[in-house]
């Protein structure tokens, strides 16, 4: 079976876990976990019988392209359109809805104009659900994302000196992703020097690296829709006292952090042996963001590994993150973030970049 009607198949059989008659996935990362489509302005409607997919003129003939063809393509011109056409349905009162990518707008509209007068449900956990899980040939692609990105690396790193600016920087990693056959970065890409280090989200700017300085570069790619992320810290000189305790300690709480993952262990106790290291190390103030996150179809999805929100057991076929980082704002930061893929045998590093400190000293 195609493997996008074998996940429609099992997205079908969630209806009556969440007592719905259809879902309309508008979603894109889920139109292309559930239908292969790669466009935008576009909508999947899933009942028990029937899988319809709605764009307008100028997508029909991409989406013919992409999704299954026992997927029914209808061509709408408008929102209302959309409605209409669900009106024909006459066995579907109750809809599920992503009601973190359906506007406020569109959700009055789509309760106003369907019949039946069921109110919408909001069922985005229900269908992100299977995309926690990644298949054989999802690695595959999140393993070429890696590789893309770190070659894009390698062939940048000749600009990592006094005088470039962050933003010539990640404009060659960039564009050296595109050239080893990425579609793109898989982010707005990282460069931060210096004081500007102290910024988590740092994205690159015009300041000029300068001698002494660290430099944190948070990159990914994109292939076939899957990302990447992983970040280094460099030097450009030795380390003093300070920072090398800082970054010695990083390094011990990602590696923590690794060895502790496997398969019952929950978001929470994991962050929570991240940060302990750090905490023990007197820089438990400076870590200030959750210690990772899930990764596939989107740069942040779930699982997220964090002393906030849900407490998620981690299963075989995750991919998270794992980046502690710390922070002193005037001076400068340090992040160390790896990929990691929880197998059936254990926990397993996508990105394969030595980050040992020796590594990371571009003198």
């Amino acid at each position: 079976m195609n493997i996008y009607l074998r996940r429609l198949e099992n997205l079908r059989r969630l209806l009556d876990k969440v007592k719905c008659d259809a879902f309309l996935i508008n979603h894109p990362a889920n139109l292309s976990y559930y239908t292969g489509y790669s466009g935008d302005s576009a909508y999947l409607l899933l009942s028990p019988d029937r899988s319809c997919f709605f764009t307008d003129g100028r997508y029909t003939t991409q989406a013919a392209s992409e999704i299954p063809e026992s997927v029914e393509l209808i061509e709408i011109t408008s929102f209302n359109s959309l409605c209409q056409h669900l009106n024909t349905f006459h066995d579907i009162n109750r809809v599920g809805v992503d009601e973190r990518k359906l506007s406020a707008e569109s959700w009055l509209k789509l309760s106003q104009l369907l019949k039946g007068g069921e109110p919408l449900v909001a069922v985005a956990e229900t269908l992100c659900q299977p995309r926690r899980y990644k298949d054989e040939n999802e690695i595959y692609l999140l393993r070429r994302a890696v590789a893309i990105a770190e070659e894009a690396l390698q062939k940048s790193l000749s600009l990592l000196r006094p005088g470039t600016s962050e933003r010539d920087l990640a404009a060659e990693i960039e564009y050296q992703i595109r050239r080893a056959g990425g579609e793109k970065a898989a982010f707005p890409l990282i460069v931060a020097s210096g004081p500007r280090s102290a910024m988590p989200h740092g994205v690159a700017s015009d300041r000029f690296i300068n001698p002494g300085d660290l430099v944190t570069i948070d990159f990914g790619a994109c292939y076939q829709g899957y990302h990447s992320d992983q970040t280094c810290t460099f030097f450009l000189e030795e380390p003093g006292p300070e920072s090398k305790k800082v970054y010695e300690a990083l390094y011990q709480a990602q590696r923590n952090g690794f060895n502790a993952v496997k398969n019952g262990i929950t978001t929470r106790e994991l962050d929570r042996l991240v940060r302990d290291v750090l905490t023990e190390s007197g820089l438990g103030h400076s870590f200030s963001h959750g210690t990772g996150h899930g990764i596939g179809l989107e740069i942040h999805e779930a699982p997220s590994i964090s002393p906030h929100g849900p407490d998620e057991i981690l299963q075989p076929g995750m991919v998270f993150t794992i980046e502690p980082g710390c922070y002193f704002p005037g001076r400068w930061g340090i992040r160390i973030e790896d990929m990691v893929y929880l197998t059936p045998q254990g926990a397993e590093k996508l990105t394969t970049i030595d980050k040992s400190l020796a590594k990371m000293i571009i003198a």
